[in-house]
């Protein structure tokens, strides 16, 4: 009786401990939250190594598992420390693979938590890599000018503002230059004339809405490109452009008239065969084969 009575006191301690104990440990360990993510990464260069010659399929495997972790991220309520790692990562194994470059500010700055500086400015770095691998890319020019034109500068310090929209203005101008199904892009074009009018580039705005007017049937467009050029250029300009505008319409209409303004500035004008013909006729004056070329020779009868 009196071992048993031992027995059932010490289990009455250790349940009386282990409440005591219990309780305020619980609440401990409920209160504490993961503020960093762990990585494996090695860096960029070791990574390079590492995939063995297998560059893009890892550099699949690692966007597929950054896409998982970040929205694990956002359901567990936590910031991603590790999303620029990834892309680093990922655009160096393969520089070509554009889809990272188009959702790098997305995965940057869209997060659980408010975004930093840094993931700004790590974003930008990320475009303009893309920019450099891929420059004839319509739609990554037109993604990193909507970034640096509009969403990025209201989150950034004054001081730095006005250049991103400058250069967010010019990366739509390109963007503008290249053939795109972006059926929005023109409108982005009239804004960058805007904004690269209010940063001094007045000669860049001007190419760039020229560029707009030759390649776009939209008489919407059209004629806020019109609207904007006669605000911003003199009459002897207007003048110009307006001559340019219909010789270049002339010239679509008696060559391929069935097609789209786009297409026609993308093959150029339809050669004077007998003006080309002969080995040294290419640098004749009535032979053209490109739409610069044309432009020289319609300024000169002028």
């Amino acid at each position: 009786m009196r071992r048993l009575i031992v027995h059932w006191l010490v289990v009455a301690l250790g349940v009386a401990v282990i409440a005591g104990v219990r309780a305020p440990l619980a609440a401990r360990y409920a209160a504490v939250t993961g503020q960093n993510d762990v990585s494996l990464l090695l860096e960029p260069e070791q990574t390079l190594v590492f995939s063995l010659g297998h560059r893009e399929a890892l550099a699949d495997y690692l966007f597929a598992t950054l896409l998982v972790q970040y929205g694990t991220s956002f359901q567990e309520k936590q910031r991603l420390e590790q999303a620029y790692r990834y892309l680093d990562t990922i655009t160096t194994l393969a520089p070509d693979f554009a889809i990272p470059y188009l959702f790098a500010d997305t995965l940057l700055t869209m997060r659980a938590t408010p975004a930093t500086l840094e993931d700004y400015l790590g974003a930008r770095r990320l475009q303009e890599r893309g920019l450099e691998a891929l420059p004839y890319h319509a739609e990554l020019w037109t993604v990193a000018g909507q970034f640096a034109a509009y969403v990025a500068p209201p989150f950034l310090p004054k001081e730095s503002r006005a250049e991103f929209k400058r250069v967010g203005a010019e990366r739509l101008a390109r963007a503008c230059e290249l053939a795109n199904n972006n059926a929005n892009l023109p409108y982005h074009c009239i804004t960058a004339a805007r904004l690269l009018d209010r940063s001094g580039e007045r000669e860049a705005m001007i190419r760039m809405l020229s560029r707009t007017l030759a390649v776009n049937d939209d008489p919407e467009v059209q004629r806020m490109a019109l609207a904007y050029l006669g605000m911003a250029t003199d009459e002897r300009l207007r003048e110009h452009l307006g001559r340019r505008g219909k010789a270049l319409e002339a010239e679509w209409k008696s060559s391929l008239p069935h097609a789209s303004r786009v297409l026609v500035s993308l093959l150029g004008p339809r050669p004077n065969l007998w003006r080309c013909a002969g080995s040294g006729a290419a640098r004749s004056p009535g032979c053209f084969t490109t739409w610069r070329d044309w432009g020289d020779v319609t300024d000169r009868a002028e």
